[in-house]
Protein backbone atom coordinates (compact mmCIF):
# COMPACT_ATOMS: atom_id res chain seq x y z
CA UNK A 1 0.00 0.00 0.00
CA UNK A 2 1.18 3.52 -0.69
CA UNK A 3 1.65 6.31 1.82
CA UNK A 4 -1.33 6.65 4.10
CA UNK A 5 -3.08 9.96 4.60
CA UNK A 6 -5.19 11.30 7.44
CA UNK A 7 -8.44 10.55 5.56
CA UNK A 8 -7.50 6.88 5.17
CA UNK A 9 -6.61 6.59 8.85
CA UNK A 10 -9.86 8.29 9.86
CA UNK A 11 -11.81 5.85 7.67
CA UNK A 12 -9.89 2.91 9.10
CA UNK A 13 -10.71 4.11 12.63
CA UNK A 14 -14.39 4.66 11.82
CA UNK A 15 -14.69 1.21 10.29
CA UNK A 16 -12.65 -0.88 12.75
CA UNK A 17 -12.69 0.94 16.12
CA UNK A 18 -15.80 -0.96 17.33
CA UNK A 19 -14.11 -4.29 16.43
CA UNK A 20 -10.89 -3.30 18.22
CA UNK A 21 -12.89 -2.05 21.24
CA UNK A 22 -14.82 -5.33 21.48
CA UNK A 23 -11.64 -7.41 21.57
CA UNK A 24 -10.02 -4.94 23.94
CA UNK A 25 -12.93 -4.92 26.40
CA UNK A 26 -13.04 -8.70 26.48
CA UNK A 27 -9.31 -9.00 27.07
CA UNK A 28 -9.04 -6.20 29.62
CA UNK A 29 -12.24 -7.22 31.43
CA UNK A 30 -13.27 -3.63 32.06
CA UNK A 31 -13.65 -0.43 30.10
CA UNK A 32 -11.71 2.18 32.10
CA UNK A 33 -8.62 1.68 29.88
CA UNK A 34 -10.49 0.96 26.66
CA UNK A 35 -10.26 4.39 25.00
CA UNK A 36 -6.51 4.49 25.63
CA UNK A 37 -6.10 0.97 24.26
CA UNK A 38 -8.05 1.74 21.07
CA UNK A 39 -6.02 4.92 20.59
CA UNK A 40 -2.74 2.99 21.09
CA UNK A 41 -3.83 0.37 18.54
CA UNK A 42 -4.60 2.95 15.87
CA UNK A 43 -1.41 4.94 16.54
CA UNK A 44 0.58 1.74 16.03
CA UNK A 45 -1.55 0.88 13.00
CA UNK A 46 -0.95 4.30 11.46
CA UNK A 47 2.81 3.83 11.84
CA UNK A 48 2.79 0.37 10.27
CA UNK A 49 -0.04 0.59 7.75
CA UNK A 50 2.31 1.29 4.85
CA UNK A 51 3.92 -2.14 5.37
CA UNK A 52 0.63 -4.05 5.08
CA UNK A 53 0.62 -6.06 1.85
CA UNK A 54 -3.11 -6.38 1.17
CA UNK A 55 -6.15 -4.42 2.36
CA UNK A 56 -7.85 -7.78 3.13
CA UNK A 57 -5.38 -8.35 5.96
CA UNK A 58 -6.31 -5.19 7.88
CA UNK A 59 -8.86 -6.74 10.28
CA UNK A 60 -6.58 -9.59 11.39
CA UNK A 61 -3.61 -7.23 11.62
CA UNK A 62 -5.57 -4.84 13.86
CA UNK A 63 -6.66 -7.80 16.02
CA UNK A 64 -3.00 -8.85 16.48
CA UNK A 65 -2.03 -5.29 17.47
CA UNK A 66 -4.98 -5.21 19.91
CA UNK A 67 -3.96 -8.51 21.53
CA UNK A 68 -0.35 -7.33 21.87
CA UNK A 69 -1.33 -3.93 23.32
CA UNK A 70 -3.93 -5.42 25.69
CA UNK A 71 -1.39 -8.00 26.89
CA UNK A 72 1.03 -5.18 27.75
CA UNK A 73 -1.71 -3.36 29.66
CA UNK A 74 -2.67 -6.53 31.55
CA UNK A 75 0.95 -7.09 32.54
CA UNK A 76 1.25 -3.50 33.72
CA UNK A 77 -2.02 -3.85 35.65
CA UNK A 78 -0.78 -7.06 37.25
CA UNK A 79 2.38 -5.24 38.34
CA UNK A 80 0.35 -2.32 39.73
CA UNK A 81 -1.91 -4.72 41.59
CA UNK A 82 1.03 -5.87 43.69
CA UNK A 83 1.12 -2.36 45.10
CA UNK A 84 -2.60 -1.66 45.29
CA UNK A 85 -5.56 -3.95 44.91
CA UNK A 86 -7.44 -3.36 41.68
CA UNK A 87 -10.79 -5.00 41.16
CA UNK A 88 -13.35 -5.22 38.41
CA UNK A 89 -15.50 -2.10 38.69
CA UNK A 90 -19.19 -2.90 39.21
CA UNK A 91 -20.15 -0.87 36.14
CA UNK A 92 -17.85 -2.67 33.68
CA UNK A 93 -19.69 -3.24 30.41
CA UNK A 94 -19.05 -6.97 30.12
CA UNK A 95 -22.56 -8.13 30.76
CA UNK A 96 -25.51 -7.76 28.41
CA UNK A 97 -28.28 -5.69 29.99
CA UNK A 98 -30.78 -8.37 28.91
CA UNK A 99 -29.01 -11.04 30.98
CA UNK A 100 -30.82 -12.54 33.97
CA UNK A 101 -29.47 -11.75 37.46
CA UNK A 102 -28.08 -15.31 37.60
CA UNK A 103 -26.26 -14.86 34.27
CA UNK A 104 -24.88 -11.50 35.39
CA UNK A 105 -23.60 -13.06 38.64
CA UNK A 106 -22.00 -15.93 36.72
CA UNK A 107 -20.24 -13.59 34.28
CA UNK A 108 -19.01 -11.35 37.10
CA UNK A 109 -17.67 -14.28 39.16
CA UNK A 110 -16.03 -15.82 36.08
CA UNK A 111 -14.29 -12.55 35.24
CA UNK A 112 -13.06 -12.24 38.82
CA UNK A 113 -11.47 -15.68 38.41
CA UNK A 114 -10.13 -14.80 34.94
CA UNK A 115 -8.46 -11.67 36.37
CA UNK A 116 -6.39 -13.92 38.65
CA UNK A 117 -4.98 -15.95 35.75
CA UNK A 118 -1.46 -15.32 34.48
CA UNK A 119 -1.71 -12.84 31.60
CA UNK A 120 -0.70 -15.34 28.90
CA UNK A 121 -3.36 -17.82 30.01
CA UNK A 122 -5.96 -15.10 30.36
CA UNK A 123 -5.42 -13.81 26.83
CA UNK A 124 -5.84 -17.22 25.15
CA UNK A 125 -8.82 -18.12 27.36
CA UNK A 126 -10.66 -14.87 26.54
CA UNK A 127 -9.87 -15.14 22.83
CA UNK A 128 -11.22 -18.72 22.78
CA UNK A 129 -14.22 -18.55 25.11
CA UNK A 130 -15.32 -14.92 24.93
CA UNK A 131 -14.16 -13.80 21.49
CA UNK A 132 -14.87 -17.22 19.92
CA UNK A 133 -11.57 -17.51 18.04
CA UNK A 134 -10.23 -20.84 16.76
CA UNK A 135 -7.00 -22.30 18.13
CA UNK A 136 -5.26 -21.51 14.83
CA UNK A 137 -6.49 -17.92 14.93
CA UNK A 138 -5.35 -17.51 18.55
CA UNK A 139 -1.92 -18.86 17.64
CA UNK A 140 -1.66 -16.29 14.87
CA UNK A 141 -3.04 -13.41 16.98
CA UNK A 142 -0.60 -14.14 19.81
CA UNK A 143 2.37 -15.12 17.65
CA UNK A 144 2.69 -18.54 19.32
CA UNK A 145 2.27 -22.17 18.27
CA UNK A 146 -1.06 -23.97 18.39
CA UNK A 147 0.47 -26.37 20.93
CA UNK A 148 1.35 -23.42 23.19
CA UNK A 149 -2.22 -22.13 22.83
CA UNK A 150 -3.55 -25.53 23.90
CA UNK A 151 -1.16 -25.71 26.86
CA UNK A 152 -2.13 -22.22 28.05
CA UNK A 153 -5.84 -23.00 27.64
CA UNK A 154 -5.46 -26.18 29.71
CA UNK A 155 -3.64 -24.22 32.41
CA UNK A 156 -6.35 -21.56 32.41
CA UNK A 157 -9.14 -24.15 32.59
CA UNK A 158 -7.46 -25.95 35.48
CA UNK A 159 -6.91 -22.70 37.39
CA UNK A 160 -10.50 -21.56 36.78
CA UNK A 161 -11.88 -24.91 37.95
CA UNK A 162 -9.76 -24.72 41.11
CA UNK A 163 -10.99 -21.16 41.67
CA UNK A 164 -14.63 -22.19 41.25
CA UNK A 165 -14.21 -25.04 43.71
CA UNK A 166 -12.49 -22.74 46.21
CA UNK A 167 -15.25 -20.12 45.88
CA UNK A 168 -17.99 -22.73 46.44
CA UNK A 169 -16.47 -24.11 49.64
Amino acid sequence: MAAVGEAEVAELFRRYAPYVATIGLRLLGRDDELDDLVQDVFIEAHRGLHSLRTPDAIKGWLARITVRRATRRLRARRLRSFFSLEELPPDARLIDDAATPEEKALVASTYRLVERLPVRQRVVWVLKHIQGETLDAIAELCGISKTTVQRRLRGAEEALEEGRQRDHH
